[in-house]
């Protein structure tokens, strides 16, 4: 169970790298009412990219990831590689991602010219015990009124894992707290 653990943990942390960079000076921040209808393409590009991680379509991943992770990753070949090297380790380990499927956003922040939404995530893993259901969430981030996201894994995440974003922003995000995962089979 602990290497099945520590493969999910891997997993959901693949799109979320630190950042080691002083942050920005906080801007003011406010909800919205905004709901999914607002933002259309934001269900479609979550989706998008969930079923790219899920078919394994790395470079995919990384055209949807939020830029400044990249960025903090040391750029787009190392965070490929780790990506790669990641899910070789967890295929080793008999860990393999069935699917990931993303819930409707729960939260929509309006902040410095940006939206950012938390889209929950539901994953079924298959491991050598059994296949394991656990939650997880995307934080979606649009800087042209909703046409166009890019992503980053919050599952797990304190403030500090997530210090890329303006920390207005984060301040404002209530992401949902961790669950362990929950054996759904053999």
């Amino acid at each position: 169970m602990k290497a099945l653990s520590c493969a999910i943990s891997g997993l959901l942390l693949l799109l979320s790298i630190s950042c080691n960079r002083a942050p920005a000076p906080p801007a003011p921040a406010r909800t919205g009412s905004a709901t999914t209808e607002n933002y259309p393409s934001l269900a479609a590009q979550t989706k998008e990219i969930t079923d790219a991680f899920t078919n394994k379509d790395y470079q995919k991943v990384l055209e949807m990831t939020y830029p400044k992770v990249i960025e903090s990753g040391g750029g787009r070949e190392k965070m490929l590689a780790a990506m790669k090297d990641e899910i070789a380790q967890m295929k080793t380990d008999g860990v393999e991602m069935l699917s990931t499927n993303p819930g409707p956003p729960t939260q929509f922040v309006h902040d410095g010219g940006s939206i950012y939404a938390v889209v929950p995530l539901t994953l079924k893993i298959k491991a050598q015990e059994g296949i394991f259901q656990t939650e997880g969430s995307l934080i979606g981030i649009s800087a042209d009124a909703g046409a166009n996201w890019t992503f980053i894994d919050a599952a797990g995440a304190d403030d500090k894992d997530l210090k890329v974003l303006p920390p207005s922003a984060l301040a404002q995000l209530k992401l949902p707290p961790d669950k362990p995962p929950v054996k759904i089979s053999g």
